[in-house]
């Protein structure tokens, strides 16, 4: 009985030791940081609102997604979703375009599902495109989108 009475002594002890006193949050310190921005204006050019893409010729750039017309993208029977679209290469060189379709929350652009196909084109020449049955599932709440870029440049 005796060590548990030494034990209780010693604790009664420790605890009179005073402790350390908070300060108060405002002891009138002042800490300046200057402002570092992290984002640069941008002063590049852009081209002006009535510009429209066509084919560069001689291997340029050119807009890739004018490049997909038509599209329709939407799920038939059972909720299976398909695209379709007519392709077309506006230049004056074979290129291989990679169409895109996504699948993603109205609610927050997130990706749901994604698929791509690569659709080698002559110069100038026009085909359909499809990407069938790619994904299964209710349009409520979702929305498609497509993307086109050329593979080859």
């Amino acid at each position: 009985m005796r060590p548990l009475a030494l034990a209780a002594v010693a604790a009664l002890a420790l605890g009179a030791c005073g402790q350390p006193t908070p300060s108060t949050p405002d002891d009138g310190a002042t800490v300046s940081v200057p402002v570092q921005p992290t984002i640069l204006p941008d002063t590049g050019t852009t081209a002006p609102d009535d510009a429209t893409p066509s084919a560069a010729g001689d291997g340029g750039l050119f807009d890739a997604s004018a490049s997909l017309t038509g599209v329709e993208c939407a799920p038939g029977a059972g909720d299976v979703w398909s695209l379709t679209g007519t392709l077309k290469n506006p230049d004056t060189q074979q290129h291989t375009f990679t169409v895109g379709v996504f699948i993603v929350k109205s609610s927050d652009g997130s990706e749901v599902v994604s698929k791509e196909v690569d659709v080698p084109l002559a110069a100038g020449a026009t085909a359909p495109v499809s990407v069938e049955k790619f994904w299964t599932g209710s349009k409520t709440g979702v929305e498609c989108l497509t993307g086109v870029t050329v593979k080859d440049q």
